[in-house]
C-alpha cells in the first residue's frame, strides 16, 4: 500500500481539521487535488505508459510534479478517498464533444456516498467544479468561478452533468454517466482507444488544464489560454516557449513532448 501522507503533504491538506469522512473534507481533498494537479495527457503523447496504479501515480504526481487523465488520476483519487474512510464507486459516463457523442463509456467519473446521499466527484476530467456535485443538485446548478455546474436526468439508468452555457443560454451535458459502479477492468477498452487510436482526442493533440483561485489555464499544440475572473488571454505556443508554459502555469518542470509541433 502506497503512503498517501505523502500526498498529503504535497497537495497541502489539512489533516487537523478534516479527519472525518463527511462533505467539508470531501470538498477540501477536491480542492486541494484540483488546484495542484493538472489533466494533461503527456504520456499519451509521448508514447508512454500511463500510470495505472497507485504506486505509478504517486511517483507520478509527487515525484515528477505531473498530472494524468481520467482513468490515472480518478482512479488513484478513488483509493484515496476510501483511505481517508469514504464509500467511493468508479462510474463509466461518455463525453459528449462539439461533434456529438465521444466513445460509449470510455470516461471514468466518480461517485461518493456519505450518509446515504450520493455526491459526483470528478478531478480527471478539465471543467469540473472545485467540490462534488451532489445528486440532487438545484435545477440553477452550483457555481464555480468557472460557471455553473449541475447533475441532472437521475434515474436508475443515467445521470448527466451539465454546465451552463452563457452563449447559448442553455444548459449543455458535459457527460453522461452509466448509473453502475465498475472495475478498472470495465474500462481496458476506453483506456486502449483514448492511448492508440487516432481518432482519440488524447493521440491528436496535447492538452493540459489546471484549476487555479480564479479560472483555469489551458496548453495546447497551439495556444496557452488563461481564464481569471471570467476574462480570458490567448497566447500562440511554440516549441520555444512551452517548456516554460509547462513550469509557470501548470507547475510542470521542464520536459520533452516528443510530439510537440
Amino acid at each position: 500500500m502506497v503512503d498517501f501522507t505523502r500526498l498529503e503533504r504535497y497537495l497541502g491538506i489539512d489533516t487537523d481539521d478534516h479527519k472525518s469522512a463527511d462533505l467539508e473534507a470531501l470538498n477540501h481533498y477536491i480542492r486541494q487535488y484540483m488546484l495542484k494537479v493538472p489533466f494533461e495527457n503527456i504520456n499519451v503523447q509521448n508514447g508512454w505508459p500511463l500510470a495505472l496504479t497507485d504506486e505509478a501515480m504517486m511517483q507520478k504526481v509527487v515525484d515528477e510534479q505531473r498530472g494524468g487523465f481520467c482513468y490515472e488520476m480518478n482512479y488513484f483519487f478513488k483509493h484515496y478517498l476510501e483511505y481517508k474512510g469514504f464509500e467511493v464507486d468508479a462510474m463509466s459516463a461518455t463525453v459528449m464533444s462539439p461533434n456529438g457523442w465521444a466513445r460509449e463509456g470510455s470516461h471514468m467519473s466518480l461517485k461518493v456516498t456519505i450518509d446515504d446521499k450520493a455526491y459526483v466527484a470528478d478531478i480527471g476530467f478539465g471543467d469540473m467544479p472545485k467540490f462534488a456535485l451532489p445528486m440532487d443538485c438545484p435545477s440553477e446548478g452550483l457555481s464555480d468561478v468557472t460557471g455553473s455546474y449541475r447533475v441532472h436526468g437521475l434515474n436508475e439508468e443515467y445521470y448527466d452533468i451539465e454546465k451552463w452555457s452563457d452563449a447559448q443560454q442553455a444548459w449543455q451535458i458535459s457527460y453522461r454517466v452509466l448509473n453502475e459502479p465498475k472495475t478498472l477492468e470495465a474500462f481496458e477498452d476506453g483506456i486502449a482507444y483514448n492511448q492508440y487510436s487516432p481518432d482519440s482526442i488524447f493521440v491528436q493533440g496535447l492538452l493540459i488544464t489546471k484549476a487555479t483561485e480564479t479560472g483555469r489555464n489551458t496548453l495546447t499544440h497551439n495556444h496557452l489560454t488563461l481564464l481569471s475572473n471570467g476574462d480570458k488571454s490567448v497566447q500562440t505556443t511554440t516549441k520555444e516557449n512551452y517548456q516554460d508554459c509547462l513550469e509557470t502555469y501548470f507547475g510542470i518542470p521542464k520536459m520533452t513532448i516528443a510530439t510537440f509541433s
